[in-house]
């Protein structure tokens, strides 16, 4: 049973990295939904959240790149990224990929610069990478341990890692990127 968990997940995952839905992550699907993700929050392009989305989505593609071989025309498929995150899980390797990318995302949902995301914070930048609106809301309440209506930085890490992690069907991390 856990390792389908951490197979769906990892799976769903790529779905959601797959911007082009063709079956393969690359540069492109990252560059893409960071973005996306800049222009769904209505940042200007130049400005330092989105100088730092753009530059952790680099740095996840580096990572990505050394936990799952990209081919010869530079794309990792399904199953070299669900094998790579699968042998790397417990690794720092994966907090290293993934860490930036949610700093980087937190900061441009925080449209009020306190240092939290609120729920309505929150549900923009999901809506913007494919989750819907009610699903992003739930999500959010699930998230929220201690129930002050914001995410931290550390509450969405912590997440973060139960999701590439947890074995546990009922960890709170799994559904960070909706329902698996």
């Amino acid at each position: 049973m856990s390792e389908d968990l951490l197979r769906r997940k990892f799976e769903h995952r790529f779905n959601l990295l797959d911007t082009d839905h063709d079956g393969y992550i690359t540069e492109a699907d990252l560059t893409a939904l960071g973005d996306r993700l800049i222009a769904h929050l209505q940042e200007p392009p130049t400005s330092p959240k989105s100088r730092s989305v753009a530059d952790s989505r680099t740095h996840y593609w580096r990572c990505l790149s050394r936990l799952a071989a990209p081919d010869a025309d530079g794309r990792v498929s399904k199953d070299a990224f669900v094998a790579g995150l699968a042998a790397s899980a417990d690794s720092p390797r994966v907090r290293e990929m993934v860490h930036p990318s949610i700093k980087a995302d937190l900061a441009l949902a925080d449209r009020d610069d306190d240092g939290v995301v609120d729920i309505d914070e929150f549900t923009t930048l999901y809506t913007a990478i494919g989750v819907p609106t009610g699903q992003a809301r739930d999500i959010f309440r699930v998230l929220d341990r201690n129930g002050d209506g914001s995410l931290d930085l550390d509450e969405w890490l912590e997440a973060a890692d139960e999701f590439f992690t947890a074995t546990d069907s009922t960890a709170p991390g799994n559904h960070i990127l909706g329902r698996v």
